[in-house]
């Protein structure tokens, strides 16, 4: 009867273990899952933010245009690098990339609207645009602290115990930093 015993307490023990293995795995698991899910929603709102600026350049380009004979350099590089944005894949490093390009032609352009055309920088449909186009940025500057905040706590997860071990079981590797300016 002992060894009956010792079996089935040996038994139970491997069961229990098993059981408590499968449950860390799944939570694990479904933790790293929602973790990453939140990080590419964040990713979107980025997206989101950058599309709605892309969109206001041809309202930029057109009210400018009007105004400004010597801007037109400026003008062009902001529409070609709107061209370039809307055909990239949706790599966080290239959007990235393009934004901050962008954001250097946008402030050439504004300062010298601001120096050379006070009709146009006074101009209420101007005004109304600019405030728009530094609203988005300001959106786009939150949506990108907030995904890296998410990635952040992917990544942190995925490299403590015992995401380290379940994470690299299911195939989970670490995200990339939205590093752009």
């Amino acid at each position: 009867m002992e060894g009956k015993q010792i079996v089935c307490i040996v038994v139970l023990g491997l069961v229990i273990v098993g059981v408590g293995v499968a449950v860390s795995s799944i939570t694990t698991y479904n933790g790293l899952v929602a973790a990453k899910l939140e990080a590419e929603n964040d990713w979107t709102h980025i997206q989101i933010q950058f599309e709605r600026k892309i969109e206001l350049i041809p309202q930029l380009v057109e009210i400018v245009e009007n105004y400004t004979e010597y801007e037109q350099e400026t003008l062009t590089a902001i529409t070609e690098l709107r061209t370039q944005w809307l055909n990239l894949n949706g790599s966080p490093s290239d959007q990235a990339n393009i934004s901050s390009q962008l954001n250097v032609e946008f402030n050439t352009l504004f300062v010298a609207i601001q120096e050379n055309y006070p009709t146009l920088y006074a101009d209420v449909l101007y005004q109304e645009l600019f405030d728009e186009i530094t609203g988005t940025e300001n959106r786009i500057t939150q949506a990108k602290l907030d995904y890296n905040d998410a990635v952040t706590a992917y990544n942190t997860a995925l490299m403590q115990f015992p995401g380290n071990i379940w994470g690299g079981m299911f195939g989970l590797t670490p995200m990339q930093l939205y590093a752009g300016a």
